[in-house]
């Protein structure tokens, strides 16, 4: 059906978080207003304060809010909503809700229903890819047992891929073909959970490839263009957290070809508004088509630093029936620009997602740096969603800035409350690998042991957190009383895992003076203390570090974007703690979530490191494993069951 121009007065934001904020931000630029929609924890989100209208959905899970097709329809009519975005993730690549949309006289802000579904099925996109003279991978499709017997003619390792999915769900990379039958099923079953669709197909798997992407746009007039292209190659979980454009070290040949093929995917389909082709860049430079994601990617960002051109306007113009006013000649790349992904979780635990409530905020003002917000100062950070707390963009004349001015954002960047991926993000900034621009999708797998070995803390560290801590707990405890000669105060401290003694000699209303481990003693002297901020010199050199006061007790403090944790509480010593981990008898839940598969049974005997439940947290699946060998005495729960934080999984003997 050929749509009409027409003017958008409001839109429905049908998604939270910090892509409901950039939205807004568009939207309002172009005087349209903006409803949020929104469940009863997210009550005082970001995303709900910037909306001209908030309305509160009814119900608890994802199906009953963010995926209920019918509710959010209702609500546009209710609201008076001329069209809907989608966003990414939850509706995006519903084929389905598109056409619900049209079939309301709500306008879809993004390709057609038939657009979506032929591309969202990655069969059906290969056949597309494959009659345009595309390069594919080779590919397995059909039952179980077919597919096991055609992978017998395959050079291993394989990948499973859910048929009717993206963002690294129902993947499972397979190195033997033993191990083919199981991995399919878990890889069924999880497609199935996200997608509702257990579709999958094998194909052959590229070992330490590079991922890059093109940014396209299309009118509903025959206008067609690309934006150039993007390495998303540092992932983990098949999920990525550092982007950058342009692709660093890509020769204009491969580079041409890469953009012209895109192009052509999207002509043969007559697409329509934004839309990303991403490819798989082997080893030996040969380019394979991988999957096109319609709809606005979460890595936008650095495709409208390095061209100017505002993608999320673009789509709000092309979908009420506008001429793209963009030429493929005029659009230029200017500059280079990164984007880190700061989520709530925590690398050096497997990830797993941190919720709680944010107790402290700063960010930097640095001006190229464009930070995409999704929370806010004292917001709870529930299971129930996505771990993307922020997007940091940086963006500088040439690649090395960028990096640099990247790192210096982010070193005095300050989230407490939760545990994020800055630390890990920092780390692979400063890495050799990434800084020449030589890394694939393996990076982070293959560097972790690294990141582990080089994250303990150095003799200097150890001296400036402790004079913090010092400075921080006397300012706090004596406000107001400062400024007269005190007894001697003598501190042990653990900082991760190093205990040290300090003694503090003098005080005065501006200095101190302390005595690390019996060094000779060195003066502090406070520059500036306020809520959250101190800063401060020792030994002629400044220093500046956030804090948070956690209890009465125990500290965070962060300095060069590095956050620790300090107590002056007795530490507990290494046979104390081996010997409360062998009298452990109970697995409890490290997180809220959701049950996805118990591993084992009742009377089953367990050894160190076996896996024991998974668990399904913020889109994320956990696996918990075995603290000791033992013996299961009793599950206590099942698959699919909700279970709330702490609460006992698995008893053992």
């Amino acid at each position: 059906m050929k749509k009409m121009y027409q003017q958008y007065n409001r839109i429905l934001i049908a998604n939270r978080g910090e892509i409901a904020v950039r939205i807004i931000k568009s939207a309002h630029k172009m005087g349209i207003e903006c409803i949020a929609i929104y469940t009863e924890l997210e009550k005082n989100a970001l995303h709900v304060k910037k909306a001209d209208v908030g309305v509160l959905m009814p119900g608890n899970t994802l199906q009953e809010t963010y995926l209920n097709q019918d509710l959010i329809i209702s609500i546009a009519k209710e609201y008076f909503a001329d069209a809907i975005h989608p966003g990414y993730g939850f509706l995006s690549e519903n084929g389905d809700f598109a056409q619900l949309c049209e079939i309301n006289a709500i306008q879809f802000i993004g390709p057609s229903a038939q657009v979506i579904k032929q591309m969202g099925n990655k069969e059906e996109a290969n056949k597309i890819a494959s009659k345009n003279n595309i390069p594919l991978l080779k590919k397995l499709t059909g039952n179980i047992e077919s597919i096991i017997e055609e992978a017998k003619n395959l050079k291993f390792p394989l990948m499973i891929k859910a048929a009717a999915g993206g963002g690294g769900k129902g993947m499972r990379v397979v190195y033997k073909i033993e191990d083919l039958q199981d991995s399919i099923k878990k890889a069924s079953d999880e497609a199935q959970r996200y997608f509702g669709n257990d579709s999958i197909y094998v194909e052959q798997y590229i070992e330490n490839p590079r991922h890059i992407e093109v940014q396209i746009l299309a009118d509903e007039h025959g206008n067609l263009v690309h934006l150039y292209e993007r390495d998303c190659s540092i992932q983990r979980r098949h999920q990525k957290i550092i982007e950058e454009a342009p692709a660093p070290n890509l020769s204009e040949e491969i580079r041409s070809n890469i953009l012209k093929d895109a192009l052509t995917i999207a002509r043969s389909i007559a697409y329509t508004n934004a839309g990303t082709i991403e490819f798989i860049l082997a080893p030996d430079q040969q380019h394979y088509f991988l999957e096109m994601n319609t709809r606005i990617q979460v890595e936008h960002t650095i495709t409208e630093e390095i061209t100017g051109i505002d993608i999320v306007e673009q789509q709000l113009r092309i979908s009420m029936g506008q001429h793209l006013n963009l030429k493929q000649d005029e659009i230029t790349v200017n500059d280079h620009a990164i984007e880190v992904r700061l989520y709530a979780e925590d690398p050096e635990n497997n990830y797993l997602p941190s919720h709680g409530t944010i107790k402290g905020l700063h960010i930097p003002k640095i001006p190229q740096i464009r930070v995409d917000n999704g929370v806010r100062d004292y917001e709870e950070i529930h299971t129930h969603f996505d771990s993307l707390l922020k997007k940091v963009i940086a963006k500088g004349q040439n690649r090395d800035e960028a990096i640099s001015i990247l790192k210096s954002f982010l070193k005095e960047y300050t989230l407490f409350g939760i545990e994020t991926n800055k630390d890990i993000i920092l780390y692979i900034l400063n890495h050799h690998k990434f800084v020449e621009g030589e890394y694939s999708t393996s990076f982070v797998t293959n560097n972790q042991n690294d990141f582990k070995e080089n994250n303990s803390i150095s003799e200097t560290e150890l001296k400036i957190f402790a004079s913090a801590f010092i400075i921080i707990k006397n300012k706090i405890q004596s406000e107001n009383k400062l400024g007269y000669w005190r007894h001697k105060q003598d501190h042990h401290l653990t900082i991760e895992n190093n205990s040290i003694n300090v003694s503090l000699l003098q005080i005065f209303s501006d200095k101190f003076i302390i005595q690390i481990n019996n060094n000779l003693p060195t003066e502090l002297r406070i520059i500036e203390f306020k809520p959250n901020y101190l800063s401060f010199s020792r030994e002629n050199v400044l220093y500046k570090v956030n804090y948070l006061k956690a209890d009465d007790r125990l500290f965070y403090i962060q300095h060069d974007g590095r956050k620790i944790a300090i107590s002056d509480k007795p530490k507990r010593n290494k046979r104390s703690i081996k010997e409360q981990a062998n009298n452990k008898t109970t697995l409890l839940a490290p997180t809220p979530g959701n049950i996805v598969d118990v591993l084992v049974k009742e009377g089953e005997s367990i050894k160190k490191g076996t896996p024991l439940v998974v668990l399904e947290a913020m889109k994320t699946e956990n696996i918990l494993m075995a603290w000791k060998d033992s013996l299961v005495k009793k599950v206590h729960v099942k698959t699919a069951e909700h279970v709330s934080l702490n609460q006992v999984l698995i008893e053992t003997e």
